[in-house]
């Protein structure tokens, strides 16, 4: 039984992935209460007394707008963590599984989808760490991934924390009796978490290396959430909660469209964005 660390535990994603595969491999959970992972000794003489096959770290500031707010906080937490984690697998060649994001294109001008080819020119600090992670990482190891993961979504769940995704926010809307303004300019993917959790053991068979993980897109975020609601049988509820905002980058649409060839040529399958809704939709048992 493989033995796999996954760093920020309490996380949407790791937390999901934790209870999805607690019965399969000897998973050890780790929390900033169990370890700070910013100070580079702590790290390494945890490792020292460990050996882990697998570490998934997803610990990060993942809130933009405080990164750009506390730049040297995410930063800190973002990246001097990261390098410590990565330093520490060196230890007993461990491999190192990094949840990085699409946003590292969030500044590209030309337009996507984008393969793993395409240099990253991120234009926020959330996405500036993220690629500076990834830049790093290969500068301690061979034994990698960097997962490009997209904006991910699911239906809130029990004792789970809940991030901000175009079913909650979309959902919260509804039930506020408020208005959702989103961009008719922005485009994409977006991912239904556990397809990125399912596709997991196929990932670490591939050879090491960048992975856009997640589901391509070609609709904008507006459209996005008109799809949600037209599939849950709610399009009587379009008007009243959602605003169309042509305005919103309007100059230089946003486009973090990511392409998934490279998985697709090694056989792993992301439905697309649209697709992994109803998926999710039917697998939460709505309209059931």
């Amino acid at each position: 039984m493989k033995k796999i660390l996954v760093t920020g535990s309490n996380g949407f994603l790791a937390s999901r992935f934790i209870d999805f595969y607690k019965d399969k491999y000897d998973i050890v959970p780790l929390t900033r209460n169990t370890l700070d992972i910013t100070v580079e000794n702590q790290v390494l003489d945890f490792f020292k007394h460990n050996k882990f096959d697998l570490v998934f770290h997803t610990a990060a500031i993942s809130d933009t707008q405080k990164c750009e707010r506390e730049p040297d906080l995410a930063e800190e937490i973002n990246v001097r963590s990261t390098l410590n984690i990565a330093k520490a697998c060196t230890l007993k060649n461990s491999t190192l599984v990094f949840a990085s994001s699409d946003q590292i294109f969030n500044g590209n001008s030309n337009n996507g989808p984008y393969a793993e080819t395409i240099l990253p020119n991120p234009n926020t600090v959330y996405g500036h760490t993220k690629f500076e992670c990834e830049t790093r990482i290969k500068e301690f190891m061979d034994n990698y991934y960097n997962l490009r993961l997209t904006w991910l979504f699911t239906f809130p769940e029990r004792c789970k924390k809940v991030n901000t995704n175009i079913i909650t926010n979309t959902l919260n809307a509804i039930f506020n009796n408020s208005k959702l303004k989103l961009s008719d300019n922005e485009f994409r993917g977006m991912t239904y978490v556990y397809d990125v959790i399912e596709n997991f053991e196929k990932l670490i068979t591939l050879p090491y290396g960048d992975y856009n993980y997640g589901s391509e897109n070609n609709l904008s975020t507006y459209d996005i959430a008109c799809y949600l609601l037209k599939s849950m049988n709610l399009s009587n509820r379009i008007d009243s909660t959602l605003i169309m905002d042509a305005e919103r980058f309007k100059d230089l649409k946003r486009d973090l469209r990511i392409s998934n060839k490279k998985l697709k040529e090694n056989s792993i399958i992301f439905p697309i964005t649209t697709e992994g809704l109803m998926k999710c939709i039917y697998d939460f048992g709505i309209n059931k």
